[in-house]
């Protein structure tokens, strides 16, 4: 009789049910999806910071151009919407990388006051994985004479 008792409480002791390692298999599944889909979602947003910050580069650039033009030069004195001729424009050499810019400079003189242009940057691109295009501005103010 001593022997029925103990094998007995050996069977329901004897490791881990079927059901049981389901659950642990679909907590674990569970677990490593939120993973994937946070370094997912990490390199999305790696991305559009490296492609703004690319694109903030290229629009000072162009500012930095106009900074160092002497007051009263005659571009200023002229409403005009200038297309950068080296439109578009790949940073960096890799041929993977398909994302290219577009800068234009616009100039309004008289504006905000007389005797001052304001120069305003646009630089657009697009990028394979989100549709439309994203866009950078900045606007600087120069005295025309």
């Amino acid at each position: 009789m001593r022997n029925r008792v103990i094998r007995s409480a050996a069977r329901t002791e004897s490791g881990y049910t079927l059901i049981e390692v389901m659950i642990a298999m679909a907590i674990l599944g569970i677990g490593l999806m939120s993973i994937a889909v946070a370094q997912i979602t990490a390199m999305k947003v790696s991305s559009r910071s490296k492609n703004l910050q690319q694109a903030m580069f290229l629009a000072r650039e162009s500012l930095d151009d106009f900074d160092a033009l002497p007051p009263g030069a005659a571009v200023l004195g002229t409403a005009a919407v200038i297309d950068d001729p080296t439109n578009p424009i790949q940073i960096g050499t890799d041929p993977s990388d398909a994302t290219r810019f577009s800068r234009q400079t616009t100039i309004t003189p008289n504006d905000p006051e007389t005797n001052l242009a304001r120069v305003l940057v646009t630089v657009t691109w697009n990028t394979s994985n989100v549709s439309g295009a994203n866009q950078v501005q900045l606007t600087a103010v120069k005295r025309m004479n």
